[in-house]
């Protein structure tokens, strides 16, 4: 499975260490100025169409390295941070899969990556990527789903839904993070982020001990809540 969050990893002497800034634990690519806000964009590889990876509810486009590596020797790749995710800032309080998607088509128009495109989507990225082939038929040739969410499962009072309808914070307050997982940052090693280069195991560190310190509820993700 490509998106696993949550996951700490071994720094490149083998201790576990904290990582405090950003600039230091900068993970690979470029920030780009989408309707005002910063997003985080990893592009390599030369050639077309261009390979667009979006991952899991709670995923940073440096979990896609692996792939992306393999992938950029043959064609252009993009992975990316959504908003308020790695290293892109938050976008509006009413995240829905809509403008998930607008921010997605502003990144690749400003940065700018070519048309067509491959999207490939790893859990509820699967939602996004049939969202966007929805509104920009013209742009996507292909769609890759990566054990990819469809439907919402059966929810705490019985409800259910599809996933597309509902905005990130239905899923949120629905699906809220333990109290007792807040602040708990993860300190055990995980695949497959024991293999990225050791500087990409110490930016990965840095981003999910960051967001676990922030206690935000959206974090785990629904990529675990959904089928």
């Amino acid at each position: 499975m490509i998106c696993v969050a949550g996951l700490a990893v071994i720094l490149c002497l083998g201790a576990v260490q904290r990582p405090t800034t950003a600039q230091t634990y900068a993970p690979p690519g470029r920030l780009v100025e989408v309707d005002g806000r910063q997003m985080h964009l990893h592009s390599s590889g030369e050639g077309g169409p261009t390979v667009v990876l979006v991952g899991g509810g709670g995923a940073f486009s440096i979990d896609w390295d692996l792939v992306q590596q393999a992938l950029a020797k043959t064609t252009r790749v993009c992975s990316y941070d959504r908003a308020g995710l790695g290293r892109s800032d938050p976008g509006p309080a009413d995240e829905t899969v809509e403008q998930t998607v607008s921010d997605l088509h502003m990144l690749l128009q400003s940065a700018p990556e070519k048309a067509p495109y491959v999207l490939v989507g790893a859990s509820i990225g699967g939602i996004y990527i049939r969202a966007y082939q929805h509104a920009y038929p013209d742009e996507v040739v292909g769609l890759v789903f990566v054990n990819s969410s469809r439907r919402v499962g059966t929810a705490v009072g019985g409800e259910m839904g599809l996933l597309w309808e509902w905005s990130e914070e239905d899923i949120r307050s629905k699906y809220p993070l333990p109290s007792s997982a807040k602040g708990a940052a993860p300190s055990q090693i995980g695949e497959p982020f024991d293999r990225l280069a050791p500087e990409l195991q110490a930016a990965r560190l840095w981003l999910d001990i960051r967001r676990w310190e922030t206690g935000d509820p959206g974090v785990a993700g629904p990529e675990s809540l959904v089928s």
